[in-house]
């Protein structure tokens, strides 16, 4: 069950689409569900939201997650309306800063979420993904190929004890993203690194490690 609203966001001068994936028992029960927040969530259903042809296609691996028993809500937020306006924000974390001041609290009034609250993005998307978990709320994150600034990343207050996974192809963009996940991996040395040798960098690469990360993660 997909849901779907517009959020203005004035410190990013523009409207967010915020999807809602709810899972199919939802109104039937009363339990609360562990949530996911995926940025680009352009690029997680529908090719014709999407920047370019490729997408995670969410709506499988949500399906074989049910299979295991591990349902959750998915929250999509999706990117700026063009590629460069995606870089530029996600070079600073006041996106971060909106999905957790704003967006959070009135999704966690609207539906029934439990304490376990996790980040999930790739590439460029590495920087919010881990600013989120600066906040009280966010328990993990799911980074994958990491792209970006090295000393951005230190410069987090992040919660060691959270559940950190991480994912990089050897030779994703001549090795640059496998040198970050490393550094990752130093930064927060309980989580879990998983590598391979992919040079691939883009959804269709992240589909199979998306659902792994998120076996990992949802309790």
């Amino acid at each position: 069950m997909l849901e779907a609203f517009k959020i203005n966001c004035y410190p990013l001068n523009r409207t967010i689409r915020v999807s809602i994936h709810l899972p199919t028992d939802y109104n039937k029960t009363r339990r609360f569900y562990s949530v996911i927040y995926f940025l680009d969530g352009q690029n997680l259903y529908n090719k014709q939201d999407a920047y370019s042809e490729e997408i995670i296609d969410l709506e499988k691996t949500i399906e074989k997650l049910n299979s295991d028993g591990k349902e959750a809500i998915y929250v999509g937020i999706a990117a700026a309306s063009n590629p460069e306006k995606r870089d530029l924000e996600y070079s600073n974390i006041n996106l971060a800063k909106f999905i957790s001041s704003s967006i959070h609290p009135f999704l966690k009034v609207r539906y029934r979420m439990n304490n376990y609250i996790y980040s999930c993005g790739w590439g460029k998307a590495t920087l919010n993904v881990l600013a989120l978990n600066q906040e009280e709320a966010f328990k993990g994150a799911i980074i994958l190929s990491p792209e970006g600034n090295e000393d951005d990343f230190l410069k987090l207050k992040l919660k060691p004890n959270n559940l950190y996974y991480f994912y990089s192809g050897e030779k994703e963009l001549d090795g640059q993203c496998l040198l970050l996940a490393n550094k990752l991996k130093e930064f927060l040395p309980d989580g879990l690194l998983v590598t391979d040798d992919c040079a691939i960098h883009n959804e269709i690469n992240w589909q199979e490690k998306i659902y792994q990360a998120l076996s990992y993660l949802i309790l």
